[in-house]
């Protein structure tokens, strides 16, 4: 259990810059509420999350290639040493980052990032654990779990949220690196979902293992570019939400070998000339419909949560979605499968939304801004 922080560790927070800078309180029609910044001055920060224990610690990444231990009480931060190789390129860097479920017992961090291969300018997203010392602030033993190869010269499309089920099992994101039909390649894993165990074992009940032509990690396929996954808190499913390209956006349940249709059955329509791109989702009986999509100009989706914690009642088993383009956080009310956008919350303040998470020590919510200067703010009951 993290149950204190060292003396160099504190005199380093002391000597950056505090948070706490800014508190608004707002409504909506249940009641009101107060959003206050956390720490500011976060350079594109992607994922982030909490440490266990009696210190209200958090771990955020900066994509261009930091990843920073962050007190939430003062909004302090500090770097985290011994990460490793980065690429910030275009929407690649440093991604997301999840602990093993059990964090107490082992200390395993996990990170998803944008790294070069061994030809010039040619990237792709990896995965790699490694143990995390509080105390020193650095991160050692770190082991490539694995590559979402082809490596390839673009830029875009590195997916990559990471989310652990009930097994110990880890998700991982990838995106179509903007070559669509890479999606519906399964010898590639680009546009894919990937299921990995813990120490980057392949499980043995994956939908593909055996299948010679298939890669054995795939879970499922046909995503363009997912930044946003959240196990239900009580079925256990995976939800996941995905970007669209003009319009088209979506929320998936993920199903165990399943095809979510990019790009032969999508929503979507050509950025130049606005036609669709494949048929409608209800049109092809081979893929998996979207629960929830954006028909126009699109959200599009980022950071997703289950709201589970006891600060907002109200708001109980609800789901927030990260908008980047809409720039608010979207609140849906889920009833069994069925989800309905009940209100955008920071929709006034025109902020990119990245990340959120609920923190099981206060049950607030803390998002994260996507921007060259940006914040991480909390959402909290006006009443606290």
């Amino acid at each position: 259990m993290v149950r204190y922080i060292p003396a160099i560790i504190v005199a380093l927070f002391v000597l950056l810059p505090a948070g706490c800078s800014h508190s608004a309180e707002t409504g909506d029609s249940n009641f009101s509420y107060r959003v206050e910044t956390v720490s500011d001055g976060l350079e594109h920060p992607w994922g982030m999350v909490f440490l266990p224990g009696e210190n209200d610690l958090a771990l955020v990444t900066e994509r261009p290639g930091r990843l920073n231990l962050v007190d939430l009480g003062s909004g302090s931060r500090i770097p985290v040493s011994g990460l490793p190789k980065i690429a910030a390129a275009g929407q690649g860097g440093l991604l997301d980052v999840a602990l093993h479920p059990a964090f107490d017992d082992n200390r395993f961090v996990y990170l998803s990032y944008a790294a070069a291969g061994a030809a010039s300018g040619q990237l792709a997203t990896h995965v790699c654990q490694g143990r995390l010392d509080v105390r020193a602030a650095t991160i050692s033993d770190v082991t490539v779990l694995i590559v979402a190869e082809p490596f390839v010269s673009e830029s875009a499309h590195f997916g990559s949220r990471l989310v652990f089920d009930n097994q110990n099992r880890l998700y991982v994101t990838t995106g179509d690196r903007r070559n669509r039909d890479s999606a519906q390649d399964l010898t590639s894993l680009h546009g894919k979902t990937l299921r990995i165990g813990d120490d980057g074992a392949i499980p043995p009940d994956n939908p593909f293992v055996g299948h010679g032509y298939a890669h054995p990690a795939i879970f499922s396929y046909g995503h363009r570019n997912s930044q946003g996954m959240a196990v239900h808190p009580e079925t256990g499913e995976i939800w996941q939400n995905e970007h669209g390209q003009r319009g088209g956006d979506e929320i998936n349940i993920l199903v165990k070998g399943g095809n979510f249709g990019w790009p032969i059955a999508t929503y979507s329509r050509e950025y130049a000339t606005r036609r669709p791109i494949g048929v409608l989702p209800p049109e092809h009986e081979e893929t998996v419909d979207p629960i929830y999509y954006w028909e126009n100009s699109g959200f599009p989706p980022s950071g997703m949560a289950f709201y589970t914690g006891d600060a907002f009642e109200k708001w109980q088993g609800n789901l927030f979605v990260g908008g980047l383009r809409e720039r608010c956080l979207a609140r849906f009310e889920v009833t069994g499968r069925t989800v309905a956008q009940a209100e955008c919350l920071l929709a006034d303040r025109n902020l990119r939304i990245r990340d959120v998470r609920v923190n099981p020590a206060d049950g607030f919510l803390y998002v994260l801004v996507d921007a060259r200067q940006a914040p991480l703010i909390r959402i909290r009951p006006a009443s606290r």
